[in-house]
């Protein structure tokens, strides 16, 4: 159940970062699959009942977040999550949010000062 609520709280907070300049770049997207593929999948091995690895709820939620239009602050959200489930962050996850925070990030031109704030505050809070 953890990992479930974990990966929508990701697609709600990789999005807020992606869409952070107005619109979802095509290179955010792909830096945010290859890392469900690359770290994501790994990490654990829950399924749904179709057999479909949960790590796929991140970019179900992140397309949702996108379809929706959504304004919800998705940094306030996994905030809440992550001071909630604190003990069940292992560096492993931390590292694999940084990591993932970053690329999004990075993809499309570099980080401009507004996602390096957002940046900031995530390693601020995961440092709690």
């Amino acid at each position: 159940m953890f990992y479930e609520e974990l990966y929508n709280e990701l697609g709600k907070l990789f999005y807020h970062i992606a869409a952070i300049d107005g619109q979802v770049k095509p290179s955010e997207k792909e830096s945010l699959q290859q890392l469900i593929h690359n770290k994501w999948k790994p990490l654990e091995d829950s399924t749904d009942s179709f057999g479909t690895d949960q790590a796929n709820l991140i970019d179900f939620a992140f397309d949702y977040e996108e379809a929706e239009g959504k304004e919800e602050n998705g940094i306030e959200s996994f905030e809440s999550f992550y001071l909630e489930n604190k003990t069940k962050f292992n560096p492993v996850i931390i590292n694999n949010i940084l990591q993932t925070c970053e690329a999004i990030a990075s993809a499309y031109h570099g980080k401009n000062k507004t996602e390096q704030k957002v940046l900031d505050r995530i390693k601020k809070v995961l440092k709690n």
